[in-house]
C-alpha cells in the first residue's frame, strides 16, 4: 500500500465537563493531536469512533474516541507508511474496513466527512 483516501481529525484542544471542569485532550491523545478515522463503520447515531493516531506518550494507538472530542474533520491521503501498516493489520486480523485507492473510495471518504461535518443539525 503506498496510499489510500482517509478522513482525519484533530482532538479537541479543550472541553469542560457539566461540573466545569476543564480537560485538555482525552485519555489517550494531547489536545491537537491528529488522528486517522475509521469511517466505514460509523454511524451519525454513534457516540464513539475509532482512531488511530499518536499517544500522549509518543506511540501510535488504535482506540475508540468519543465523537464531540474530535473536530477540523476533512479528507485527505494517507501517505504514511507506519499508519498503512496499522490499517493493513486491522484490516486482516480484526476485520476492520478502511478506504482504498478507488475513486469510489475518494467519493465515500468525502461523503463521510460531510455527513460528520453536519452531524450537529441532524442531532438538532
Amino acid at each position: 500500500m503506498e496510499w489510500i483516501f482517509g478522513a482525519v481529525g484533530n482532538i479537541v484542544k479543550a472541553h469542560s465537563n457539566e461540573d466545569g471542569e476543564t480537560y485538555y485532550g482525552t485519555k489517550a491523545f494531547k489536545g491537537g493531536a491528529k488522528v486517522y478515522l475509521n469511517g466505514k463503520v460509523w454511524s451519525p447515531e454513534s457516540d464513539f469512533i475509532e482512531v488511530i493516531g499518536h499517544n500522549r506518550f509518543g506511540r501510535m494507538i488504535h482506540e475508540y474516541v468519543p465523537v464531540f472530542l474530535i473536530e477540523n474533520v476533512r479528507e485527505q491521503r494517507i501517505y504514511n507508511p507506519l499508519i498503512l501498516n496499522i490499517i493493513e493489520n486491522l484490516s486482516l486480523f480484526e476485520g476492520d474496513v478502511w478506504w482504498g485507492r478507488a475513486a469510489q473510495d475518494k467519493k465515500a471518504a468525502q461523503a463521510f466527512v460531510k455527513v460528520w461535518n453536519n452531524k450537529d443539525s441532524i442531532d438538532g
